[in-house]
């Protein structure tokens, strides 16, 4: 029995999803590079001006033996510090690009699935986009079209559907319009079946929810 409830349980559980931060490898390898080499020259540039600092002032000390090691040590030092501070920089700056690039490369993924769906004669099924993704304007006007263009779908189904009723009850009179009557048919059924497919969510887009009360008078 414990053995059934454990089997039971295994294939309740929701199946895990790893999120993948490379949807568009090209893009967000390209920008990510970007602002770690800007994150380095800028640290190359800040230690080019603390070793000219350093050196000055070191031309103002004693050269003598002892402290020319002490300087030779502190520049040993000085120099392993700022190379992992840049590399540090660099790799996290790097991060980031990878990170802001992900919230714009997500939307461009879901709308370039969802053209591909259209140019099957399928409409997609709408997608909430995640609160930190961006492009949620552009994003709201392409679901808008899509609405739009489905809209426009169901009123040409209609009128097809229509034309075909009313020349079947005259083709008794005209039986040559079969063949335009058949075809019809056959898009108004290919029209009504790309509109039975879409399955789109209430909030396409992450609205919060209104407040209890808000709406009382």
């Amino acid at each position: 029995m414990a053995e059934g409830s454990a089997v039971a349980a295994t294939e309740v559980r929701p199946p895990h999803h790893r999120r993948h931060y490379l949807l568009d490898r090209g893009f967000q390898l390209k920008y990510a590079l970007l602002m770690a080499a800007a994150g380095l020259a800028v640290a190359i540039i800040f230690g080019l001006w603390l070793h000219q600092v350093h050196a000055q002032a070191i031309a103002l000390l004693a050269q003598d033996a002892e402290t020319r090691q002490l300087i030779e040590r502190s520049d040993r030092l000085l120099l392993a510090a700022f190379a992992g501070i840049a590399a540090l920089l660099a790799a996290a700056l790097g991060l980031l690009g990878i990170v802001i690039t992900h919230r714009v490369a997500g939307p461009v993924f879901v709308m370039g699935h969802y053209l591909s769906i259209m140019a099957q004669g399928r409409f997609p099924r709408m997608r909430t986009l995640r609160k930190s993704d961006e492009l949620k304007g552009f994003f709201r006007t392409f679901l808008e079209a899509v609405d739009a263009m489905k809209a426009r779908e169901a009123r040409h189904a209609a009128v097809l559907e229509d034309s075909v009723a009313r020349m079947r009850a005259a083709s008794a009179r005209a039986p040559e319009l079969a063949p335009v009557i058949d075809a019809l048919a056959a898009a108004a059924r290919e029209r009504r079946a790309a509109l039975a497919v879409d399955d789109p969510e209430l909030t396409p887009i992450a609205i919060p929810a209104p407040r209890k009360g808000a709406g009382a008078s």
